[in-house]
Order: C-alpha cells, then sequence, then structure tokens
C-alpha cells in the first residue's frame, strides 16, 4: 500500500516536473521569439492558392506564404463591412415585410 502510495505520489512529481519544464521552455521561446523577429517581406501572389488566399492580389501576401498582419486586417475590415451590409439589410427587409406588405 505504502509502496502504491510513493510510485503516485513520484508520477505526481514527475508531471509536475515536466509541466513546469514545458512552462519554461514556452516562455523561453516567446521570449526569442520577441528579441529576434523574422523578416517577411511583401510578395505578389503567384500560384492559384496564393491568387485565393489574397483575393487576387487585394491583400497583402508574407515571402512566407502567409498573410501579413496589414493583410489579415484588411480582410477583416472587409468580412465586417460585409457582414453590416447584410444585417442592414435584413433589417430593410423585416421592416418591409412587417409594416409594409400587410
Amino acid at each position: 500500500m505504502s509502496e502504491e502510495l510513493t510510485r503516485k505520489s513520484a508520477q505526481k512529481a514527475t508531471k509536475k516536473a515536466q509541466k513546469l519544464r514545458d512552462k519554461e521552455r514556452r516562455q523561453a521561446e516567446k521570449l526569442y521569439a520577441k528579441e529576434h523577429p523574422t523578416e517577411v517581406t511583401v510578395v505578389t501572389p503567384e500560384t492559384r492558392e496564393e491568387m485565393r488566399l489574397t483575393r487576387k492580389g487585394r491583400y497583402e501576401l508574407g515571402s512566407n506564404g502567409k498573410l501579413t498582419a496589414n493583410g489579415k486586417s484588411k480582410r477583416l475590415i472587409h468580412r465586417y463591412n460585409l457582414a453590416i451590409v447584410i444585417l442592414v439589410f435584413l433589417i430593410i427587409a423585416t421592416y418591409a415585410f412587417f409594416f409594409l406588405v400587410n
């Protein structure tokens, strides 16, 4: 019985130590990433997949194949504006249906 307790406590201790090491490793990686940012240059989309990602070149594409921060923000602005237009249209359609049809 006491042997099982010591085995369980040892397993808990190793798991706790492993979690602590993982946490320290993640913190060190974040610190390194902040100190050494990767340089991403803006490129023009060439492949079909890149054209689809940037909506035919509307949004900035980085040299790593992903959208840049500016490209992501422009895409998000476009999506929000589209959602607002759709909601306004639905509000007007609802108003017309309830008050003008009856």
